[in-house]
């Protein structure tokens, strides 16, 4: 059960990255908790109004985002939570990149797995 469980978290992460580089923002957000929470460097927002603030400036500003390393995924025992951890590669509008690291932590909800909390460091 859990490498299924494992494979829905892989699942919804990609879709993320997919609704997002799409522009979908309105169907982004519907994979977040109404109380979920996003933690970057010097800024935290809440809710799922705070993601799409958030994501509305990222798509603004050109940055586009790939997976550079392997998804290391832990569930709980229950299967009620997991998180995610994988490395990134951005890549700016001026065409630099960088890389950072996102942890999600995914929870159970109805049924479905959203993101509760999203942090890029």
């Amino acid at each position: 059960m859990a490498t299924d469980t494992k494979s829905t978290i892989i699942e919804v992460y990609k879709k993320l990255f997919e609704v997002f580089n799409a522009g979908k923002l309105d169907e982004l957000v519907t994979h977040y908790t109404t109380d979920c929470k996003s933690v970057t460097p010097g800024t935290t927002r809440c809710g799922r109004e705070g993601i799409l603030e958030s994501c509305k400036l990222l798509l603004a500003s050109g940055e586009r985002y790939k997976f550079k390393s392997e998804f290391d995924v832990v569930i709980s025992d229950d299967e009620s939570m997991a998180y995610l951890t994988v490395l990134l590669e951005v890549t700016k509008s001026d065409g630099t990149t960088s890389s950072g690291t996102n942890l999600c932590i995914f929870k159970k909800v109805d049924g479905a797995y959203l993101v509760s909390l999203d942090m890029y460091c």
